[in-house]
């Protein structure tokens, strides 16, 4: 997610979808439950006992929410989408909605394009416009993969959406996918991947009430680095 903070394009961004949600009653479409069942089924016979998750009651039911997390593998999405209870939504990079079927399942699943190389206006009002709406949007701080299990300094754009949308915030922190999928591979090994989700918390009136999104941003990376192993935690160690 970058730059959410800073000037804003004017033009749609080409694959931006002309209707979104799928449905707007808070449930999810049946093109997420059918990628949600089979991402269950598919992680569970690979991955087997070896993929924890801890802190499950920590997930509030209803939003508004911003649910940030760390970023190491194309997994990651699946994690969320597969096992977390509710019904979520999330930005993935406009490039993924170049193929029309893909575009398809991706809308189907509460996934909206975010152009990643200038700021994106169109993906900004949609996640606010999720969070007024009572939402629970999941956002990986990063802005992309990191490319070593360290943290990297996170995005100014997540510290713009709480400030703006004042939700609550819920950290999560996740490791072990990057030995399971790294880039490039297709089918994940089975090595142990845990997900860890701590307690949702409001950002001091303080910080929402500074405009500096950025500072905001590391006060929220180091809700999600608290809850990793010391050697993921990178620049928030």
């Amino acid at each position: 997610m970058l730059g959410l903070g800073c000037a804003l394009v004017a033009a749609r961004p080409q694959a931006y979808p002309a209707r979104f949600p799928v449905r707007d009653d808070g449930r999810r479409p049946w093109r997420y439950r059918v990628v949600s069942g089979l991402t269950r089924t598919v992680l569970r016979a690979r991955i087997g006992s070896q993929l924890r998750f801890d802190g499950e009651q920590n997930i509030p039911t209803s939003g508004p929410l911003v649910l940030v997390c760390n970023h190491l593998s194309n997994i990651d999405p699946f994690l969320f989408g597969g096992f977390t209870p509710g019904t979520l939504f999330c930005m993935a990079k406009r490039e993924l909605f170049t193929n029309s079927f893909l575009r398809w399942v991706l809308l189907g699943c509460n996934c909206f394009p975010i152009n990643r190389g200038a700021p994106d206006r169109w993906a900004l009002r949609t996640s606010l416009e999720i969070l007024a709406r009572g939402g629970r949007l999941l956002v990986f701080v990063e802005g992309t993969r990191a490319t070593t299990p360290g943290m990297k300094r996170v995005e100014a754009g997540v510290g713009f959406l709480v400030r703006r949308s004042r939700a609550s915030v819920l950290p999560i922190a996740v490791w072990g996918t990057e030995q399971a999928l790294p880039h490039g591979r297709v089918i994940p090994r089975r090595v142990p991947i845990t997900v860890r989700y701590g307690k949702p918390f409001t950002p001091h009136v303080q910080a929402l009430q500074r405009p500096d999104d950025q500072a905001l941003s590391d006060e929220i990376a180091r809700a999600i680095a608290v809850l990793l192993p010391p050697p993921y935690r990178g620049v928030y160690a």
